[in-house]
């Protein structure tokens, strides 16, 4: 019994974060919705006061920020002290003691700090609200017996007097004036700042709803900060301290080893393959090279009758979502392909996955037998990015509005999306959303951040995506837009699917996937392999601001190599800008007009250039 005891306050400990984060977003989602029109606790305490509502929020809010940003110092100071591998380790750290700056005052500033903060923001809630800061202290009262239990054992004496001397979670009345008392032991660094500063951001936001009495607008402030702490928070917690710092690695090992590997990040192609089939013009004898990502458009190209299609990934599970999605084709009927991807609603998905594995290999099957969860969901939505985009959907409901929404796609004409587009999407709650979720700073929180060593600092991530939605909504045509209908309303229109996709083309792929080839490795590696004049299109879509401009021309020799006479490569520029360079001019020929007039149509509207180029190989030598 003693030992299960025992394993339970460990295991508690240990995940003492995700408790947190539970009880906090479960009494704020009851506030929201059951209680939705009770006032707030700011409200009932104003009014007692015999303050209106408008002057307890004014009020209220500020009052509630100085005591965040009092919170958010007491926590960076002691993780100053400490340092983030303490701090956040998911292990007790028993190998030093802390007894200075503000471990004088209270045994468990951080804790204290956070308590400090609910309470606060609890406030701002209805009155259901202040269970946050109760359950939270009976959380850490928890926490902290078990602590002491250790460290007790660990620093004997020494702690014991301590415990004797200092409060454990709340200063009393001495420690908080010996605190204001003696300012100049105040200290703080990076680490302790980058690590502790989770509310810093509600700071503005409270300012912000002070002006306009809505605390949503906090929220969405202060969220980002919260999120990167937690993910940064899981990360340390999980390292190990064997773990190799600051190795050197090949761009491929380098990304292949990279977090977005792990598992699926693309459930469907983000890139608009009508242009590529433009620009290639494929034809009977056409061997193919694509970047697998969600398959799709390698599906697609198959409906052009080109001799093979070679998909190419460095993450072994974009292939198995490949390799699945053929089978789905091989066994399936049309309308149970629609129903088991996840575009029509059913409730047999498992079913059909049970009939369709026998068509994936050993290895396939073992890792879609795990995922039955993302199977029963549709499989065009189980990648990171799509539920990126789901939680991106969500808050555009909030912000926009279900209505606006569907009015947009129900618009008959350009001019028409361009006046509900400025009359009723771009706001200041749209703007403001633009400015934190469209952020850097959010998108290196959710992708790797070698998705980005290439981009230039000042770019703005901002300005770049607000505009390409304004365009997408403005000036391209949303009803044959699949890509924004995934975006705003969670799934496609029965009436505008992608290509591989549609009634018509169906039965013409299912008799061509077996032209499909899949390699998993880097495109320098697979090139490498590969005979010379083998290759007639290329399709790298924005694979080359992954990478240096020394391999962007590297990995162009190779394909030169392999590539046939009059090859055309394709590829997107998102976020860095990459055409060959000048070395090159002589073997790859830019056609800048077909790119730019298809970069106009793009429906994925993202990439701010399309490049299509080709291959003159009468002066290359091998």
């Amino acid at each position: 019994m003693n030992t299960s005891l025992a394993q339970i306050r460990k295991t508690w400990f240990e995940i003492r974060i995700f408790i947190s984060l539970s009880i906090v977003t479960i009494i704020s989602f009851l506030s929201f919705l059951l209680f939705k029109n009770d006032p707030s606790t700011l409200e009932i305490a104003g009014r007692s006061l015999g303050l209106t509502s408008i002057l307890s929020f004014r009020y209220g809010y500020i009052f509630v920020a100085f005591l965040v940003m009092f919170a958010s110092l007491i926590r960076m100071w002691a993780g100053s002290i400490l340092t983030s591998k303490t701090v956040m380790t998911f292990k007790i750290q028993n190998r030093k003691l802390s007894l200075s700056g503000p471990y004088n005052f209270v045994r468990n500033p951080i804790y204290f700090a956070d308590l400090l903060a609910f309470t606060a923001l609890s406030l701002c809630l209805r009155p259901i609200g202040l269970f946050i800061p109760v359950l939270i202290y009976i959380h850490y009262y928890q926490l902290i017996k078990y602590e002491e239990e250790k460290l007790t054992s660990e620093f004997g004496k020494t702690y014991s007097d301590y415990i004797h001397s200092v409060p454990g979670i709340c200063p009393g009345i001495r420690q908080i004036r010996e605190m204001f008392s003696i300012p100049m032991n105040f200290k703080l660094n990076f680490d302790g700042f980058r690590h502790n500063a989770q509310y810093i951001l509600f700071i503005p936001g409270l300012i912000i709803a002070s002006c306009t009495g809505n605390f949503l607008l906090a929220i969405l402030i202060g969220l980002p900060a919260v999120i990167d702490w937690a993910v940064i928070h899981t990360i340390i917690g999980v390292s190990k301290e064997s773990a190799s710092v600051g190795i050197s690695l090949p761009l491929n090992r380098k990304l292949s080893h990279s977090k977005v590997f792990r598992d699926i990040l693309y459930a469907q192609c983000w890139e608009d393959p009508e242009m590529d089939r433009i620009a290639f013009g494929i034809k009977p004898g056409d061997a193919i090279l694509t970047i697998t990502s969600g398959g799709c458009n390698a599906l697609a190209f198959l409906i052009d009758d080109p001799e093979s299609v070679t998909c190419l990934d460095m993450n072994r599970f974009q292939n198995y979502l490949l390799s699945l999605k053929i089978s789905a084709f091989k066994t399936l009927e049309y309308n149970e392909t629609l129903e088991f991807l996840g575009i029509k609603p059913s409730v047999n998905r498992w079913e059909m996955y049970r009939r369709l594995r026998q068509e994936l290999s050993e290895e396939e099957q073992l890792y879609w037998d795990s995922k039955k969860n993302d199977i029963d969901l549709g499989i065009i939505h189980c990648g990171k990015y799509e539920r990126y985009i789901h939680l991106l959907k969500k808050i555009f409901r909030v912000l926009i509005g279900k209505k606006i929404i569907y009015d947009l796609f129900n618009s008959q004409s350009l001019k028409e999306q361009q006046i509900l587009f400025n009359t009723k999407w771009d706001n200041l709650r749209w703007k403001l959303f633009c400015r934190i979720f469209l952020s850097r700073f959010l998108a290196g929180i959710f992708f790797d951040k070698a998705f980005y060593k290439y981009i230039d600092p000042s770019f703005s991530f901002y300005r770049y995506y607000s505009k390409a939605i304004k365009r997408a909504i403005t000036e391209l045509p949303v009803k044959g837009n699949y890509f924004l209908s995934y975006i705003l309303l969670g799934n496609y229109l029965d009436d505008n699917l992608p290509p591989y996709l549609k009634k018509d083309n169906y039965e013409i792929i299912r008799a061509r996937v077996n032209r499909i080839k899949k390699a998993t490795c880097s495109c320098q590696q697979y090139l490498r392999s590969q005979p010379v004049e083998t290759i007639s299109k290329f399709n790298f879509t924005n694979i080359f601001e992954w990478m240096s401009a020394e391999e962007f021309t590297l990995l162009l020799l190779e394909t030169l190599r392999v590539a046939k006479e009059g090859a055309v490569i394709t590829y997107r520029n998102h976020l860095v800008t990459r055409t060959r360079p000048e070395i090159l001019k002589d073997q790859i020929i830019p056609d800048a007009q077909l790119s730019d007039n298809l970069i106009k149509s793009d429906r994925s509207f993202i990439y701010k250039a399309y490049v299509v180029e080709r291959i003159k190989k009468n002066l290359c030598h091998s």
